[in-house]
């Protein structure tokens, strides 16, 4: 089978990674990089034999897929116009800065009947894989993801920088309308928000609790998840799942009897199985796992607390116009 040609557009923190993951698959070939920085497209280019461009529109017509990993500001351009010029295209998350642009870019993929994947790539840890074989009515779910500070991904808030990832977590878990959130959060080392807090409820009851953090002395990325006769623990970083069960019969004393099973699983390569399953979708034109709908509900959801914290901002007397002026350079 003739490998698929791929390039990257984006040669920054995460498109080298996307560089690294696209080398290490068998079924790709690398034809083209791309960067307004050339000597930095040119040093990822190296050891890839591959076309060096500082110009997107300018990939070789030979160029069957693309990955992007450009500012959220520019997804939806660089997304379009690749996709209007016949390219499969996997495109970092969040989508696009908004909605318009996310629905945009959905009705140009369907027409030209090309793959649109979005990079939530905590669908292809093996732990939240695992979880849909065992989820039962959700009730209740707490997520942390907390990390310490980092210059780059400031240019937008820690919603749309790291909670983002729940909130596309819990809406593929909870199947059942968004009936409400509620948002706080606040800058610390940024202009934007370093630290938020949201508690999203369900038209079925469910409630949802995520706290994100980049201003944390450690990393933690946790999921618990509260059902009926169940508690499961999910460590995304420890690569362990953890399931305490009640069992119909009862102690001695009266007492629930419970049963605690754990599961490992491997870590570290999520990057890679998301674009094996993205090259596997481009050969079978087979429907991604993360849809452009799919990035949609979350990134309206993240929208949703992102004004939230701006009207949080302005009960705390703390300048909103700097606030704005980040998220408009971040969009």
């Amino acid at each position: 089978m003739k490998p698929v040609k791929v390039a990257v557009v984006g040669i920054g923190y995460f498109g080298s990674r996307h560089v690294a993951t696209w080398r290490s698959l068998p079924e790709v070939q690398v034809l083209a990089l791309c960067d307004v920085k050339q000597e930095r497209a040119a040093e990822a280019a190296h050891r890839l034999n591959a076309l060096v461009v500082t110009d997107y529109r300018a990939l070789p017509a030979e160029v069957e897929a693309v990955s992007i990993a450009v500012p959220t500001r520019n997804h939806f351009r660089v997304a379009r116009d690749l996709l209007l010029a016949g390219k499969h295209v996997l495109v970092e998350k969040p989508i696009t800065a908004n909605l318009n642009e996310a629905d945009e870019l959905d009705r140009i993929a369907r027409q030209q009947g090309l793959i649109l994947q979005v990079g939530h790539l905590e669908r292809f840890n093996p732990g939240v894989m695992a979880l849909h074989d065992i989820l039962d009515r959700p009730r209740f779910i707490e997520c942390r993801r907390i990390s310490p500070f980092q210059d780059r991904g400031t240019d937008v808030n820690v919603v749309l920088d790291l909670m983002i990832h729940d909130l596309d977590l819990v809406l593929s878990i909870v199947r059942s309308p968004l009936d409400q959130i509620e948002a706080i959060g606040v800058p610390v080392l940024s202009e934007a928000e370093d630290i938020a807090n949201a508690r999203l409820r369900f038209a079925d009851g469910c409630t949802v609790n995520i706290t994100a953090s980049r201003v944390s002395w450690k990393k933690e990325r946790t999921m618990r998840i509260f059902q009926p006769d169940a508690y499961i623990m999910l460590d995304l970083i420890e690569g362990k799942l953890a399931i305490t069960r009640k069992q119909l019969d009862a102690t001695a004393a009266g007492l629930p009897l419970l049963t605690h099973e754990e599961e490992k699983f491997a870590t570290g390569e999520n990057l890679k199985r998301e674009f094996e399953s993205f090259i596997d979708c481009v050969r079978h034109q087979r429907q991604p796992l993360v849809t452009a709908a799919d990035a949609r509900r979350a990134l309206a959801a993240a929208l949703i607390i992102t004004e939230q914290l701006r009207s949080w901002r302005d009960r705390l007397g703390i300048d909103s116009a700097v606030m704005h002026q980040a998220q408009a350079r971040a969009v």
